[in-house]
């Protein structure tokens, strides 16, 4: 009588299945947006293309999951100097980074609203069933 063992692992192999899906803002694509699914012990990212859709990479597991989107976008530059309330310690600084006096430091904005951009606060929510998903659809009203 022989007696094999290994270490195949095969049973602890974790299931993940197809997730995708659209996210709109008030009706329009949301191009670039980042999609975040979380649930216990796991955590899955994507990006919408410019149809505002996005597909998990490697999948999901089959759970309910907690949704975030988030967009970032510059809003252009900010000038500051002494009228702006900055201290002499803070100018110094500034003046010896471009010798100006003046330093222009890029703004971002998040272009969606806290209720589904914060992982504290999201209302947004997908169950991901046992086959998978091609319809995780999201339409964010900006107010």
């Amino acid at each position: 009588m022989f007696l094999i063992t290994g270490c195949g692992g095969g049973g602890d192999a974790v299931h993940r299945v197809p997730v995708a899906g659209t996210v709109k803002m008030d009706g329009q694509p949301l191009e670039s947006a980042e999609v975040s699914l979380y649930a216990e012990g796991e955590a899955r990212v994507s990006t919408t293309d410019k149809d505002g859709c996005f597909q998990i990479p490697g999948g999901a597991q089959a759970l309910k999951y907690m949704v975030v989107v988030s967009k970032f976008e510059g809003v252009g530059t900010v000038k500051l100097d002494s009228a702006a309330g900055m201290d002499a310690g803070q100018l110094q600084a500034m003046q010896m980074a471009d010798g100006s006096g003046k330093t222009a430091s890029a703004i971002a904005k998040q272009l969606v609203p806290e209720k589904y951009s914060s992982r504290e606060k999201s209302e947004l929510t997908v169950v991901v069933p046992l086959e998978g998903t091609q319809s995780a659809d999201f339409d964010l009203k900006s107010n």
